[in-house]
């Protein structure tokens, strides 16, 4: 099989994208503290504030997170930030879809979890950015330099019969309905939303009806609709709508912008096809990681890496 164009995420980005935007809207900047030099990469300086700041990210997505794997991860970006900007590759907030999901799906926890996460640790929004935007950047370069790689149908059935979830790929219908709500929010004030979300989910028995009356209520804000797989939705979230009936209203959860709460308006069986998409892009994304690995392994032995008292 023909690789082809990745679909996946150019089709999905934005459900990924909003978190970490709702993330760089809300973290505060960070004050300006003492700092000293610990390390270097090709030049570029890793300050003992680096190190405090990427402990905090590395928490937050689930990984290890000791000084030692903070100075590793730091020389990581480092590398790959100075081969990146050799050909000019950026990428903004809006791009970081796959990387977002990457390091949920890691970390065994959804993007909004993952978002919720990282914005209660209150790290500097610029390390974040760059963090991911660094990840996101070098992985597009890899794919760049793989542009060859190709997936055979044989290894797309062997995925498909491996995988059995990959069989019952669900694909669902979804609108997001939200309630405004302010980060600061007092606990009384959370209370009175979360009465007036659980009355909307009392009266929402269809897309089309409760759509319209959370609409014309004023207090709700609907997104507009989007069409997931379950491997696109991950497995908590699939749980979760698996619970919920369809034309009805998930349980509201409180993100960044207020409580949230997720309407089912069509829930299918995805089809053969659907399946064997999604196998080819998890067989096309492993290879690309493999690869991107490989890259900076080389590009790392041939840097300049300098540790203080070393």
């Amino acid at each position: 099989m023909k690789k082809r164009d990745n679909r996946f995420w150019a089709e999905n980005w934005r459900a990924f994208a909003l978190a970490l935007l709702a993330i760089l809207a809300i973290c505060p900047a960070q004050a300006v503290r003492a700092q000293t030099i610990v390390a270097s990469v090709n030049g570029d300086p890793i300050t003992s504030l680096d190190i405090s700041e990427r402990e905090k990210l590395l928490r937050a997505i689930g990984q290890p997170s000791s000084p030692s794997a903070a100075l590793e991860s730091l020389i990581e970006s480092r590398v790959k930030a100075s081969e990146i900007n050799k050909y000019g590759i950026k990428v903004s907030p809006n791009e970081f879809g796959p990387t977002l999901n990457y390091y949920a799906e890691k970390g065994h926890m959804t993007v909004a979890a993952l978002s919720q996460r990282v914005s209660a640790a209150h790290i500097d929004p610029k390390h974040v950015e760059n963090f991911f935007a660094i990840q996101q950047a070098f992985t597009l370069y890899a794919r760049a330099r793989n542009r060859a790689v190709e997936v055979s149908q044989q290894d797309v059935d062997a995925e498909v019969g491996r995988d059995k979830k990959l069989a019952n790929e669900q694909s669902f219908t979804l609108r997001q309905v939200v309630l405004i709500l302010s980060t600061t929010a007092s606990e009384a004030a959370l209370q009175d939303a979360a009465k007036k979300m659980e009355g909307l989910r009392a009266r929402f028995t269809s897309c089309d009806t409760g759509v319209k009356a959370a609409t014309e209520s004023g207090q709700f804000v609907v997104r507009e609709p989007i069409t997931r797989s379950s491997s696109q939705l991950g497995e908590q979230l699939v749980a979760l709508l698996d619970k919920t009936p369809v034309g009805h209203l998930t349980p509201p959860s409180r993100d960044s912008t207020g409580l949230v709460a997720i309407a089912i308006c069509a829930r299918k069986a995805a089809g053969a096809d659907a399946a064997k998409e999604v196998a080819q892009q998890k067989l096309l994304q492993r290879i690309v990681e493999g690869q991107a690995q490989k890259i900076y392994e080389e590009l790392r032995s041939h840097a300049v890496i300098v540790k203080k008292g070393q």
